[in-house]
């Protein structure tokens, strides 16, 4: 994917602004092949808000390794001082280094589940080492635009990170999820989210479950943000691997394993398992742990500073690269209160990814409206939203709507901006690219729907070609009738006799779709080219337009029939060429204050031309 960057402009920057340091380099390595039951070492891990990495004592237990296609992993039990402090081998130490002799064994990884906590496994070192010799074609996306934002924005990024996080009941009294792995061995990752309320956070699970992100918990914010160009890192030193970052935050904490210069390996298991991605590296701060009553604790930290980009997502663990930054899509939500007229801006940035992008853009664009709206009644939502992406002609593909739902409307009211990124994302030919996406949400508690109660042409007798202007009466929810006049052009094919016309809500499937769909025909949809697939999604009615189209008469036309309609409208078109006229068609659309809930017809009588 080609993206607008500045290479030069960024390793000027880390020229001109980085300290001197010296560069770690890899530890000697200690072979799977010789680790032995009854070998001691030491592992090293962060376990407080000192910062401070620490040690423990490990002991091997045995090795698996059940030959090719399985994954190798060393048993070992863990004690000393810190592992009394803990009570054990906690969430979030995974990625921990485990040395013997000094030299380099692995990642500690996993525990087994709801027992010893002091039982856990190692990842060897020579199965994560293969992260840093596979291809990384998203390399290019690095650019320093996002760079320039972060630095420019690091003054204001104390607004939204206190306490939204600190509030969010990080269960939302909902039963544990269970996971489909019928494995005994539980990854001691620790999945965090930030800025996401008690609502936002259960649709976030909702959509990101299918995708294998479980067990997310609530953390408070870092107040810590920005880029950090001079970041060092050492084995045992705490790490975060982000996807969203800015006033929502979502991502991982863990541990380096390893450091070779700028290279990093860390975890020990995957993140999201997505093999070559674009992420957030970031440093973490923890904030202490809390052992479990039934099994192991958790260590709880915040992702702080990007400090580079995670490129590798493998079932060894994840490997980086200091100082780089992947490409982002930024996100700015904006939400007005009707009521109140109270306005509140959030922004965020995700990382490039395409199965991701739609469902955290929907997902941070439903927080937003959650944070602000504070309850779940009956409510009516206007949305406009703006994606900037060369996926379309003109570089914007926008859409405006209106929503009503009883009770959490927001819920529905998100689901075309995620439709719409899931459009840019699905292009086979190749990758579109994502600059930005702009939200903006109005809402307020009166509900806005109306039915229409008549429709009234002023004219009855028509031509094809012809245009009559239908007054639609709507009948608004508990406020005073109003008139609406929606101009409609009959078709050049309209055959003489009656022409039934059905007026509804551009949400509302017409008579004549549904009796297509019901009579098995194949349609054009299935070949549809992308560029049509957007095209028609941006044509797609609204919710709060009135619609005008030709009702079904239940008859399923003939080849033949429709061969015959299109050589009477060449011939209808021809006649009006020849008197020097053009058929300019009427837009058979019209937007209203009210979402219409109903449909109605009305019949025309068509004379013969």
């Amino acid at each position: 994917m080609q993206r607008l960057f500045a290479k030069l402009f960024l390793a000027l920057m880390l020229i001109l602004f980085a300290a001197p340091r010296t560069a770690l380099a890899m530890p000697e390595i200690f072979p799977f092949d010789q680790i032995k039951s009854g070998m001691t070492g030491k592992a090293y891990t962060v376990v407080d808000g000192s910062g401070k990495i620490e040690q423990f004592n490990v002991k091997i237990v045995g090795v698996t390794d059940e030959g090719k296609g399985s994954k190798r992993m060393i048993m070992a039990s863990a004690s000393g001082e810190v592992i009394r402090r803990t009570g054990g081998i906690l969430q979030g130490m995974s990625g921990s280094p485990i040395y013997i002799n000094g030299k380099l064994v692995g990642a500690l990884s996993a525990t087994l589940k709801e027992m010893d906590p002091y039982t856990f496994f190692i990842t060897p070192i020579e199965n994560m080492l293969e992260m840093w010799t596979l291809p990384d074609p998203k390399s290019q996306v690095n650019y320093f635009k996002f760079a320039k934002e972060q630095e420019a924005q690091a003054a204001d990024e104390n607004k939204n990170d206190s306490t939204d996080a600190a509030n969010t009941d990080a269960t939302d009294n909902e039963p544990n999820e269970q996971s489909d792995d019928d494995s005994q061995l539980e990854e001691l990752g620790a999945l965090y989210f930030s800025g996401f309320d008690t609502n936002g956070a259960k649709f976030l699970r909702r959509e990101l479950q299918p995708l294998g992100l479980k067990k997310l918990q609530a953390t408070p914010a870092s107040v810590e943000r920005g880029l950090d160009l001079n970041a060092t890192l050492e084995p045992g030193s705490a790490l975060g691997v982000a996807i969203v970052y800015g006033d929502f935050s979502l991502g991982a904490t863990g541990t380096v394993t390893a450091v070779d210069g700028k290279r990093i390996l860390a975890f020990g298991h995957p993140f999201t398992h997505s093999g070559n991605v674009n992420y957030f590296m970031t440093d973490a701060s923890v904030i202490g742990s809390v052992s479990g009553l039934t099994g192991n604790g958790v260590k709880l930290a915040g992702i702080g500073h990007i400090i580079g980009r995670v490129n590798q997502d493998r079932d060894a663990g994840v490997a980086g690269i200091l100082g780089t930054f992947p490409a982002v899509v930024p996100i700015t939500v904006t939400v007005h209160d009707n009521d109140l007229d109270k306005e509140e801006t959030y922004n965020a940035t995700i990382a490039y990814n395409e199965n991701l992008i739609p469902k955290l853009g929907a997902s941070i664009a439903y927080t937003a409206l959650s944070k602000m709206a504070d309850s779940l009644a009956e409510s009516t939502v206007d949305i406009d939203f703006n994606i900037k992406t060369d996926a379309v002609a003109g570089g914007e593909l926008s859409r405006k709507n209106m929503f009503y739902n009883p009770s959490d409307v927001g819920q529905v009211a998100v689901l075309e901006l995620m439709q719409a990124l899931n459009l840019v994302c699905s292009n086979t030919k190749e990758e579109s690219n994502i600059f930005g996406v702009n939200v903006s949400i109005s809402f307020d508690t009166e509900r806005r729907t109306a039915s229409i109660v008549s429709i009234t042409p002023d004219k009855k007798v028509v031509k094809p070609g012809e245009t009559v202007n239908l007054t639609v009466e709507l009948q608004p929810y508990r406020k005073p009738a109003e008139k609406v006049v929606l101009p409609y052009t009959v078709p050049l094919t309209a055959r003489q006799g009656n022409l039934a016309l059905e007026i509804h809500g551009g949400a509302l499937v017409p008579v004549a779709q549904a009796v297509a769909a019901n009579s098995g025909l194949v349609t054009a949809d299935s070949n549809q080219t992308y560029e049509d697939k957007i095209k028609n999604f941006l044509k797609t009615g609204k919710n709060n337009q009135l619609v005008v189209e030709v009702g079904s008469s239940g008859e399923v036309k003939t080849d033949k029939q429709l061969r015959r309609e299109i050589a009477q409208a060449k011939r209808a078109q021809a006649r009006l060429k020849k008197d020097g006229k053009s058929l300019k068609k009427a837009d058979s659309k019209v937007d209203t204050n009210y979402i219409i809930d109903n449909v109605m017809r009305t019949t025309l009588s068509v004379e013969k031309v």
